[in-house]
């Protein structure tokens, strides 16, 4: 088996589960760079070896796919896909210990403050005409709906943090794609 047909054959077994026509113009691009270094008077080996490894390409060309779901329509399953691909493909496993844990310690921290603010207003909406607060029925009343507001917001905040914390990954893919060549981006319904 050749080196061009080794190298095509593992790219599309990467890229399986794929649309067949999208893996077919994936396959049809690289082909395409072993004809041009081919005619550049290179060997399928040298090529295969510039091009990288083909199973790493496919996953690169899955996590910019994942990219590019999350930019079309942000939801918590696309952002929850974008980061599960860099933490698959073992992007900065070191900055995965020093900076996905305490942002997961964060988040659990920020849904106990939600519940806590929430729980609290309800409680405090049924509950706090008992305790006899000065104003009354009107201070419960407001006071509890506070509280819910204050979850409600602190809810707010957090999506948006975690928004922009998934457009600085997909920022920081587009930026280093070692592996895909120039002419190939995106296009791959994963």
């Amino acid at each position: 088996m050749s080196a061009r047909s080794e190298f095509l054959a593992v790219l599309r077994a990467g890229l399986r589960g794929a649309p067949a026509r999208e893996v077919d113009e994936v396959i049809a691009d690289y082909t395409a760079h072993f004809d041009e270094g081919t005619a550049a008077g290179r060997s399928d080996a040298e090529i295969a070896a510039a091009l990288g490894d083909p199973l790493a390409l496919a996953e690169e060309l899955r996590t910019e796919q994942r990219i590019a779901d999350w930019e079309a329509a942000p939801s918590i399953r696309s952002g929850w896909q974008v980061v599960a691909s860099a933490a698959a493909r073992g992007v900065g496993a070191s900055a995965l210990l020093l900076i996905a844990a305490p942002l997961l310690l964060l988040s659990l921290l920020v849904v106990l403050a939600i519940l806590v603010c929430v729980g609290g207003g309800i409680w405090f909406l049924f509950a706090g005409a008992s305790l006899e607060l000065p104003g009354g029925v009107g201070v419960a009343l407001l006071g509890g709906a506070g509280l819910i507001a204050a979850g409600v917001a602190i809810a707010a905040l957090a999506t948006l943090a975690a928004r922009r914390l998934v457009d600085a990954l997909g920022r920081y893919f587009r930026l280093h794609h070692p592996l895909l060549p120039r002419g190939r981006r995106a296009g791959l319904s994963i």
